[in-house]
């Protein structure tokens, strides 16, 4: 009867005690990264027919220093195009941020600047492979320098060239080839 009583008393505490979980709460500038990352990633999907692969930010301590965007083409693009593309999503990356009034206490420094910024196209072929030399195979746009790189069908797991330039001489060779196919 002891025994019953007990495994009685046992079970019932145990269905009326509250249970001890921890609960995640999300801190408003983490809320504010992740709707800044996923609003401006579904605009560049819409704008420029790119698909979304990845998002993450450096906060490290607290403040806000850096947001990256990924996305996957759905045929090779050339040079040129991946330019145009990455600083046309770095733009519109800095834009969403700086559009952004409360996001601004979070920021390690205030206006976000393409610095602040991180873009990565993966080039893919029409089957959404990846691309082999001489086709660009990674397109990024980080710390103000764009970095195209090439990659080796012998040696897939490995950059085989890097061409790296500053976003004003992107800018320029944007503008020059705008220039181009005016004349």
């Amino acid at each position: 009867m002891k025994k019953t009583l007990f495994l009685f008393i046992f079970i019932l505490s145990g269905c009326t005690m509250p249970i001890n979980s921890e609960s995640y709460h999300t801190s408003r500038d983490v809320e504010l990264v992740n709707i800044t990352l996923s609003t401006t990633a579904e605009k560049i999907k819409k704008a420029y027919g790119l698909d979304p692969m990845g998002s993450g930010a450096a906060m490290p301590g607290g403040p806000i220093r850096e947001l990256t965007l990924a996305f996957g083409t759905r045929e090779p693009y050339t040079k040129e195009k991946l330019r145009d593309l990455l600083i046309k999503c770095a733009n519109e990356l800095v834009d969403q941020v700086n559009e952004n009034k409360e996001m601004q206490q979070y920021l390690i420094k205030a206006p976000f600047t393409i610095e602040n910024v991180q873009i990565i196209i993966y080039n893919h072929d029409k089957t959404g492979r990846e691309v082999f030399e001489p086709e660009i195979s990674t397109a990024e746009i980080s710390e103000g320098i764009l970095t195209y790189r090439t990659t080796d069908p012998t040696e897939p797991l490995r950059f085989k060239n890097r061409i790296k330039e500053t976003y004003a001489e992107a800018l320029q060779a944007l503008s020059s080839n705008s220039n181009k196919e005016k004349a």
